[in-house]
């Protein structure tokens, strides 16, 4: 098996949070990043005002619960995941860097900020000969704040052999399903950029799960038994292990044997006992690689006062007649002062004295969200001038 060195340009994480220009308006920050419960990853970080940043280490799950972790399994479904009671998984960097245990079998510099991770297998770690070829899987998991707008997902992964993408189950993409061999193609799946962009759903909980195929060395995807019947066998016969790798991401060499090949594991012959502790013939390296950002645009907060939708009843003509009742759960109840009856907004905004303040309000957040997209009950006083061409409201509600 060949395996080719490859050096991408560097990749940056930083991504501007869009922010809402209102004119003459103050804009408050972007609401706190929370984690989902249970198997929350904390290597999913973020700020008051920088976006989640989600990257592969050593606190990223690794799940190995039935169907998680399967010998010999080489096939990618439409669902996968999410799953729960997952432990962590290995962060490779040191087992690729050590100067003087270290093997990169040809792995790419991680993406910015993030770690090449896998698992240990047979004493040694999955960077080395010494997986069992099969099925891995990790997830992350994040949340979206409510109230923000636009939130979108910027993920880059790369994985050896060939490494799919779930989010909340629903596969999002996928690599080639082959391993690398004699120029077969340009770039290496463990060096190639899966560069995925995902449309999210503000105040929703995510969990991206990463379905890695440790493919039995020598696989290729002209060979007609991929996931079929005998799949075992490979091209196993004639390509074993590479000679040599790297100590990191330098030029100084490394051989494979014996300290990178478990004994009796990549001999070029097929795989027997797969799965036990004689398994001999078609270990394969194994890691997975990702970066990326979980971004959004900051709910407006402009809101003007109950005083300035009385004194220009102009610019919202279109909901002069439409019921306070017909505003929602949210609104605040009638001053006991109130006549009977269901009256407009118009004549509850005109008559605060009569109707009370808070209903007042609840008309200003209703005309306010109208205009501005603010968010019901979080805005602050920040009218633009009455010339904005958000202005007037002549349509109907929605």
């Amino acid at each position: 098996m060949s395996r080719l060195s490859f050096r991408p340009p560097a990749f940056s994480l930083a991504v501007a949070v869009g922010a809402l220009a209102l004119a003459a308006c103050s804009e408050g920050p972007v609401g706190p990043r929370s984690l989902a419960s249970g198997d929350a990853s904390f290597s999913v970080t973020g700020g008051p005002a920088s976006p989640l940043t989600i990257v592969s280490d050593g606190s990223t799950q690794f799940c190995t619960g039935a169907g998680q972790q399967v010998n010999g399994n080489y096939t990618i479904p439409a669902s996968f995941g999410p799953f729960t009671s997952c432990g962590t998984a290995l962060d490779l960097t040191n087992a690729l860097t050590n100067a003087t245990t270290g093997y990169n079998p040809g792995w790419s510099q991680p993406f910015a900020g993030s770690s090449w991770i896998g698992f240990n297998a047979k004493a040694g770690p999955s960077s080395d000969y010494r997986a069992n070829p099969g099925r891995y899987t990790y997830q992350e998991t994040f949340s979206v704040p409510t109230g923000v707008t636009n939130p979108v997902l910027d993920l880059h992964v790369k994985g050896d052999n060939v490494v799919a993408v779930y989010l909340n189950g629903t596969l999002l993409d996928k690599q080639a399903n082959t391993d690398c061999n004699d120029g077969e193609v340009a770039v290496c799946n463990w060096n190639s950029d899966l560069h995925i962009v995902q449309n999210l759903t503000a105040g929703t909980a995510y969990t991206l799960t990463f379905l890695v195929i440790d493919l039995p060395t020598g696989a290729f995807s002209a060979n007609p038994s991929i996931g079929g019947a005998g799949a075992d066998q490979w091209g196993c016969t004639t390509r074993q292990p590479q000679a040599t790798g790297t100590i990191g991401w330098t030029s100084t060499t490394v051989s494979t044997r014996p300290d990178h090949v478990i004994t009796g594991g990549g001999t070029g012959v097929g795989i027997s006992g797969l799965g036990t502790a004689g398994q001999a013939g078609c270990e394969n390296p194994t890691g997975l690689d990702f970066a990326g950002t979980v971004t959004w645009s900051a709910p407006s907060t402009t809101w003007c006062s109950p005083g300035f939708w009385k004194n220009h009843p102009d610019l919202w003509t279109g909901f002069h007649t439409m019921l306070y009742s017909d505003l929602g759960s949210w609104r605040a109840a009638l001053s006991k002062k109130a006549p009977a009856g269901s009256p407009d907004l118009l004549t509850v905004i005109s008559n605060p004295n009569l109707y009370g303040g808070p209903a007042t309000n609840s008309v200003a957040d209703f005309l306010s969200n109208q205009a501005f997209g603010t968010p019901i009950g979080s805005g602050v006083e920040s009218c633009p001038n009455p010339s904005d061409p958000r202005f007037p409201l002549g349509g109907s509600p929605e």
